[in-house]
């Protein structure tokens, strides 16, 4: 319940002081600790003021900190409504490489 609360109490969670924002893979890997950024089905979350609420504990999103986490949570936590917990965290969606394509 303190979650929902935090959640709920108006705090920028996101860590953004604004909108949502494309990430692209190097700026999600600059996000590990003191912001830990996880990417889980194309979307990224801040989800360091969810460190201390988490039921695993800290490590276990360490363990996704700064990278795509989305096999760990499909492993661990595919029924949980991740999108419903952490919108408040919501950083933004990853950024879509450009396909190189090659003619010959």
């Amino acid at each position: 319940m303190d979650w929902i609360r935090l959640t709920k109490s108006g705090k920028d969670l996101k860590g953004l002081k604004g909108g949502l924002i494309e990430v692209t893979e190097e700026e999600l890997k600059k996000h590990k600790k003191e912001d830990c950024w996880i990417c889980i089905r194309g979307f990224v979350y801040n989800v360091s003021p969810y460190m201390e609420y988490h039921p695993g504990g800290e490590d276990e999103l360490m363990r996704a900190a700064g990278a795509d986490g989305t096999d760990l949570f499909n492993e661990v936590h595919r029924w949980v409504n991740y999108e419903s917990m952490l919108k408040e965290c919501l950083v933004g969606r990853m950024a879509v490489k450009p396909k190189l394509w090659i003619l010959y």
